[in-house]
């Protein structure tokens, strides 16, 4: 079929060559100067309405309580911030205890994280407090840090202050290091660094939470049964603590075996077949743990657990808030300072998709830099007051929002419960056993032990993801937390890098004579056209993958020129033979005694489609420009379609552009009806 202009729309008969099109139609500014630039930063950063803008990006509240009802939300809000608040006691001493602080630490947390929050963050129904990931880094960081003739010290300190040395040195280490957890995300969300959770996927989160249950699992594991053991640190100290543990479990004490047994049979089936089961019909689900709290604290009280059984207990608990002071940041290293980001960004991570999950149900928006810039405030204000880093709890945010929690007003109402058990109601929890908090902890566990759940359907969908959820849990669970997570972000940055290479040409053709181009080997009715071959490219150009393109290219569209042109030589070599024996030309040969290089697909065209190519580096570039020297060294000519603007000016500032100007085209219509119109 002959092509003629009548087959183009109006404007591609006009531009047809994508350098024509871009001279036309392209629209270029001149380059600022430093002046232009500071006047427009004023202009855009020191109107009122700007200022306004700033106030309330920067202060969250102001605009959620413009639309405040308080006849209609703030019932809503009380009963659900209740709940929360109840729910906050038993975790939070709970999750202090697993980062091997005092219980009251984690009551603080759960009491001045909420409060800044409303403040500052953008959520409207996220539960700020403790969680088990943040608690367990934070013993293994204590665990590697202190000294440890230090650990054997139990005697109380002079200043009568409740703690003992060892809790009062954990403490001014956390401390320390939540400070500079906050300040560090103060600082990352005010210069837009809330994408840093890019890098952070919902799998790698995902696998690295399943690996620090089973930390959390381990950690528990000799106080629910009564060890008394070493705690161990470093990499393998999973498997290194199992192995003590079944070295002394004929030590086993079966009295907080007994316990943590009926508190976590009873908790689970609350929780499970009664809260979770009729969530619909209960306004405000049963309090269980705080239930199996109090009634454990009134059977080890009346039974004396401690002197009878030998049973581990909470023991004092300081009334009233503390005198608030700034940490010292003198005792945070730089190795403790690596600790302090991470930890401030893993939490961020868990916390922010949880946010976005919930404003998702809701209707409306979080800002990602926002939430991390309140979350690191909270942190800042609960390291004066002998808290540590905040969170937001998946559980407790979820029964917010389930409680019918309207705003982060609900957040002050919890913090109100929490404020009558530090003031007054603390040291009445003075003979709660250990187990069970631990009980507590185990239970909650059960969310995360439910992602693998997961790992067969992601299986099936996608492997890579698998591979990323398995690396990073495998790693955690092995090694260490910290070196876990590492290891996940590095495989899953390595895994795109992977799929970029994997990445390959597909020969496509036009479906139903229309203008769109699919595989040839997935659609029917693909037509193609006689000696013309059309390849798509979904993926980056650039130094990883170059050598690939360059070689997927050559592959599927059949021509290999490295090929044809041995092939030549060869011929040459046959000719020259020939012509030395009986003085006679080889069929192969011209007039002129050259060889003609012919391929076996008799394909004289190749056009490469590019619309989906995201960028390119200098790698890309080279790598293309000897593409099209190759294929026209060997008689075959190259049409490039489809670059977005992005790419387009890297083309430009490599002169790409102008010089291949007779090559690269805006359609595939274009570059088939240039060919066709200059046949001879």
């Amino acid at each position: 079929m002959k092509w003629t202009e009548q087959y183009l729309p109006k404007t591609q008969r006009q531009y047809t060559k994508l350098y024509e099109f871009e001279r036309h139609y392209r629209k270029y500014s001149r380059k600022k100067t430093i002046l232009d630039t500071g006047r427009e930063w004023v202009r855009r950063n020191c109107s009122k309405q700007c200022l306004k803008k700033s106030v309330l990006n920067n202060f969250p509240f102001i605009k959620i309580m413009r639309d405040y009802a308080p006849l209609r939300d703030l019932p809503s809000d009380i009963i659900a911030g209740f709940t929360v608040g109840i729910m906050q006691i038993p975790q939070g001493m709970a999750y202090a205890t697993l980062a091997t602080l005092p219980p009251i630490c984690g009551l603080y947390t759960s009491l001045f994280a909420p409060l800044i929050y409303f403040f500052l963050g953008s959520s409207k129904h996220a539960s700020m407090g403790t969680i088990a990931v943040v608690s367990l880094m934070f013993a293994s960081v204590l665990d590697s840090t202190l000294d440890e003739t230090l650990l054997t010290e139990t005697h109380k300190n002079s200043t009568q202050t409740g703690f003992s040395e060892l809790d009062l040195k954990k403490i001014e280490l956390v401390t320390a290091l939540t400070l500079v957890s906050g300040l560090i995300m103060m600082v990352l969300g005010k210069l837009g660094m809330g994408i840093v959770t890019t890098y952070m996927s919902e799998y790698l989160i995902s696998g690295f939470t399943s690996g620090v249950a089973i930390h959390v699992l381990t950690s528990q594991a000799k106080i629910l049964l009564g060890l008394h053991i070493d705690r161990f640190n470093g990499i393998f100290k999973v498997a290194k603590t199992w192995i003590a543990i079944f070295k002394h479990i004929t030590s086993v004490n079966w009295a907080p075996v007994v316990v943590s047994l009926i508190s976590m049979v009873v908790i689970y089936i609350v929780k499970v077949c009664v809260n979770i089961r009729f969530q619909a019909r209960l306004r405000i689900p049963i309090p269980i743990e705080l239930i199996v709290v109090i009634l454990g604290t009134v059977a080890s009280y009346y039974g004396h657990f401690h002197d009878n059984y030998n049973m581990l207990i909470v023991g004092e608990i300081p009334a009233g808030i503390p005198n608030p002071k700034i940490p010292d940041v003198g005792l945070v290293t730089s190795s403790l300072m690596i600790n302090a980001f991470i930890i401030g960004v893993l939490a961020f991570a868990q916390s922010v998709s949880m946010a976005k999950t919930l404003a998702l149900k809701n209707d409306y928006s979080v800002n990602a830099n926002q939430e991390m810039f309140a979350y690191g405030a909270g942190s800042v204000l609960s390291s004066i007051f002998s808290g540590y880093i905040t969170a937001a709890s998946v559980a407790r945010s979820a029964i917010q929002d389930g409680a019918g929690g309207k705003t982060q007003v609900a957040a002050l109402s919890s913090c109100c419960i929490v404020l009558v058990v530090v003031l007054a109601v603390g040291p009445l929890f003075y003979a709660l056993p250990q187990c069970v908090l631990a009980s507590v902890i185990i239970v909650n566990l059960r969310g995360m032990f439910r992602q693998f759940l997961q790992l067969k359907p992601l299986w099936q969908n996608a492997k890579y993801d698998f591979s990323i959820w398995v690396v990073t849990f495998l790693c955690t669970v092995v090694l260490d937390a910290d070196i876990g997570l590492l290891i996940g972000i590095v495989y899953s940055v390595f895994s795109v890098v992977i799929r970029t290479q994997r990445s390959s040409f597909v020969k496509v053709g036009s479906v139903s004579n229309s203008c769109q181009y699919r595989s040839v080997k997935l659609y029917d009715n693909v037509q193609t056209q006689a000696g013309t071959v059309m390849l798509t490219f979904n993926s980056p150009i650039y130094f990883a993958n170059a050598e690939m393109f360059k070689d997927r290219c050559y592959k599927v569209s059949g021509i290999n020129p490295r090929k044809l042109k041995r092939n030549k030589k060869k011929m040459e070599l046959v000719v020259t033979s020939g012509s030395a024996a009986d003085g006679s030309k080889d069929q192969d040969a011209n007039c002129n005694g050259s060889i003609v290089i012919t391929n076996d697909s008799d394909t004289n065209h190749v056009i490469i489609i590019m619309d989906n190519m995201p960028f390119v580096d200098t790698m890309g570039i080279k790598v293309i420009k000897q593409v099209v020297a190759d294929l026209n060294s060997v008689g075959i000519r190259v049409s490039l379609v489809g670059f977005s603007e992005s790419v387009l000016d890297i083309l430009k500032s490599y002169g790409l552009l102008e010089s291949m100007q007779d090559i690269i085209f805006l359609s595939v219509s274009g570059a088939l009806y240039t060919s066709h119109d200059t046949e001879v």
